[in-house]
């Protein structure tokens, strides 16, 4: 009787330590899991920081205004080639990454790229070009504004981020800016 009586305190023991195993497996497979999905959303949250950073150069770059003699304003980034080639390469590290930014964000610095892209090929004094783009630029850079302001408040969640991605319909379309 006395081993009938060890057997069965040992086979509940085995038993028991059987599924206090298995309990503490799942419990800790799911906690790598979770840890894996946070480390995820933490490098995707960094890289659209990263994003939103150059976007806010870019911002920051077309504030400064400049008031002619003609009483006329412009960005201070037309008054010379060295900060017309500044506001460029801001707007090229801006949009580089288009994944990071929210499809709104990227489609108003495309479009502010293809205003300035305008700048670049028609052979024209860039001052004067300021001159007559400033409201239209000035517009723009609000709305880029407002989004960028919009989208930080929301920078955290990803899932949602990621869905809006899955979502927005991607399309190349050539741009003819020969013509003005």
């Amino acid at each position: 009787m006395t081993d009938q009586f060890w057997l069965t305190i040992l086979s509940s023991s085995l038993i028991s330590g059987i599924i206090a195993a298995v309990i503490a497996g799942v419990f800790s497979l799911r906690g790598k899991q979770s840890e894996y999905v946070n480390d995820y959303f933490k490098t995707i949250v960094v890289r659209r920081l990263e994003a939103y950073e150059s976007l806010e150069q870019l911002i920051n770059s077309l504030k400064l205004s400049v008031l002619d003699d003609d009483h006329q304003l412009y960005h201070q980034v037309f008054s010379n080639e060295a900060a017309w080639k500044d506001i460029y390469r801001r707007l090229l590290v801006a949009t580089a990454h288009p994944l990071w930014l929210s499809n709104e964000v990227f489609a108003k610095t495309r479009e502010l790229n293809i205003m300035l892209l305008q700048a670049s090929t028609h052979n024209r004094d860039l001052v004067e070009f300021g001159k007559s783009n400033y409201a239209p630029i000035a517009e723009l850079r609000d709305q880029i504004e407002k989004l960028h302001a919009k989208d930080m408040l929301t920078l955290h969640d990803v899932k949602c981020f990621l869905k809006k991605k899955k979502t927005s319909q991607g399309s190349f379309e050539p741009i003819d800016v020969r013509g003005g």
